[in-house]
């Protein structure tokens, strides 16, 4: 990984509320207010929280796929020896608002990988946390010279540094152009992808992020490295506010 932005000490975080269910909730009240790794939130925002998984996401349903999952990283998340378990499915939570899910069938012959948002690998500590990760609200369509080029080597990355900082706050999000491209009945295709991280060691934080082209042509022969950004970038971007409970630099 490029050598992270300057380090910032947090504020006080709020405490974490326990009991969290797999239930969808009307809210998003109901996602541990201590959670770090979520951008700021507004009354209206509607957020899944999966349990097994440990990660929340904000659905587009238009478009059949996340705008940005959020989740931790650390050092007991890749614990375990699970194998990758490949139990692609429609996530039952979205049917709780009438949501529509990606299903096998738009992807077959498509072109495009399954492209996981939450990767596998991060969460090998039980079977039931791994599943979690192969459901669709979890996919959006990759090229795959992205999925299997720099953005899994940028997923790889991120695991190792488990082993220097205590804790990896993640958000990695889509980004769509205004009339994007669809496979299948209706799955919106990214023109970008983007991940933004802040690395925790002790109460010290560093920041880190990165944009990757979903364009084959314009990922030849580039390596994760050459799309590292500011996290500022990703939030004109995506139009999020990242990582609020940090004090700003």
């Amino acid at each position: 990984m490029s050598a992270p932005s300057a380090s910032h000490r947090p504020a006080p975080s709020p405490s974490i509320s326990s009991g969290a269910s797999d239930a969808a909730p009307s809210s998003p009240s109901f996602v541990p207010s201590a959670h770090l790794e979520l951008p700021a939130l507004d009354a209206a925002d509607t957020l899944i929280y999966n349990t097994s998984g440990r990660y929340t996401f904000s659905y587009r349903p238009s478009g059949k796929i996340a705008r940005w999952v959020a989740y931790k990283l650390t050092r007991s998340d890749l614990s375990g020896a699970v194998d990758r378990s490949d139990t692609f499915a429609p996530d039952p939570r979205l049917r709780t608002y009438g949501w529509p899910s990606a299903t096998h069938a738009d992807y077959r012959g498509s072109g495009y990988d399954r492209g996981h948002l939450l990767p596998s690998a991060d969460r090998t500590d039980s079977e039931a946390s791994n599943r979690s990760t192969f459901l669709y609200s979890n996919m959006a369509p990759q090229q795959p010279r992205l999925n299997r080029g720099p953005w899994k080597r940028l997923e790889e990355q991120l695991r190792a540094q488990t082993s220097a900082y205590d804790t990896l706050y993640i958000v990695v999000g889509t980004v769509l152009p205004a009339h994007p491209e669809t496979i299948g009945r209706g799955v919106a295709v990214p023109e970008l992808f983007f991940k933004a991280i802040a690395l925790r060691r002790a109460d010290v934080f560093e920041m880190a992020a990165y944009v990757m082209p979903n364009d084959t042509a314009l990922l030849t022969g580039r390596d994760y490295t050459e799309f590292s950004v500011s996290v500022d970038s990703v939030e004109r971007l995506s139009g999020l506010d990242l990582f609020p409970s940090l004090p700003q630099p």
